[in-house]
């Protein structure tokens, strides 16, 4: 995907003058729209979570977003040929989904994951996305934290060979303790190593910025540090996991600095602020027209 990043003068004056300048939300149409948005994937779990499940894809097209992203398919009981179907007339794209793993610090459930990465191999061709997310890092009682890293490892190695025939990108997503207490890989640190240690070019992260941000911060400095090893993005504001510009996190100079390097759609994996969608749209275009 090309980046729309435009240079950025690094003054609070030019900013100023650059967010005046853009047109205002009421004056743009879906065309206009849709450009801005083209960068980033709305989630249709957390978005629009009145309507139907395939009537989310409709919404998002309305809204003028061009890519979504959703969780599972087999464990929700969803049929991926008949999703497909029911999201092809809106012209969304599925920029990834999540693989239903098994708790991968037990080496013993390695046929399981193995099949469950086959199965989301499968489910993606399907879907028309080549990243698959991947966790399964929940924490295995009596098991010490370096023998679960370690089985984690392993079995996550034991895929590249199905992720690289498939040209589908594994990406491993660290959480944070505070919203996903009971696991063992928390930002990107043991994240990095796992990838690093592989050396598969398909064993990748999804790069969840609320996680980072709730675990450790310094999100910009990490990212440099980990860019090489990143498949995906996703944001959500910290701490209430809401749209950016409702918590703590200038998104405007992180996305800034990261689209220097990464140029997939940015996951919208947040909850509107008080299930006001509308508004969710409006902040994201406004968040665009920074960029």
């Amino acid at each position: 995907m090309v980046s729309r990043r435009d240079v950025f003068i690094g003054s609070a004056a030019a900013a100023g003058l650059a967010a005046c300048a853009a047109p205002s939300n009421a004056s743009l149409n879906l065309n206009d729209k849709r450009a801005l948005l083209s960068g980033f994937a709305v989630n249709t779990e957390s978005w629009w979570t009145d309507e139907p499940f395939e009537r989310r894809f409709v919404k998002a097209a309305e809204a003028g977003f061009t890519h979504a992203e959703f969780w599972f398919v087999g464990l929700f009981k969803r049929d991926a040929k008949a999703l497909a179907a029911a999201i092809k007339p809106t012209a969304i794209k599925i920029a990834q989904i999540v693989a239903n793993a098994p708790a991968l610090g037990q080496a013993a459930n390695r046929v399981q994951y193995l099949d469950a990465v086959k199965q989301a191999i499968d489910d993606a061709k399907i879907l028309g996305t080549d990243i698959v997310t991947v966790t399964g890092h929940q924490n295995i009682d009596g098991v010490t934290r370096g023998d679960v890293l370690k089985a984690y490892r392993d079995n996550i190695a034991a895929s590249a060979e199905l992720w690289e025939a498939a040209q589908i990108y594994c990406a491993i997503e660290p959480f944070n303790p505070y919203d996903h207490p009971g696991h063992f890989i928390y930002g990107y640190a043991d994240a990095l190593d796992i990838c690093a240690s592989i050396k598969s070019p398909f064993i990748k992260l999804n790069w969840d910025l609320f996680h980072m941000q709730r675990h450790e911060g310094n999100l910009i400095a990490n990212f440099e540090a980990g860019k090489e090893h990143v498949a995906y993005v996703q944001i959500a504001d910290s701490p209430a996991r809401g749209q950016p510009g409702t918590g703590e996190v200038d998104y405007a100079n992180v996305l800034r600095k990261l689209r220097e390097t990464y140029t997939g759609p940015i996951g919208l994996e947040f909850w509107a602020k008080d299930k006001d969608y509308d508004q969710a749209v409006a902040d994201m275009v406004e968040l665009a027209q920074r960029l």
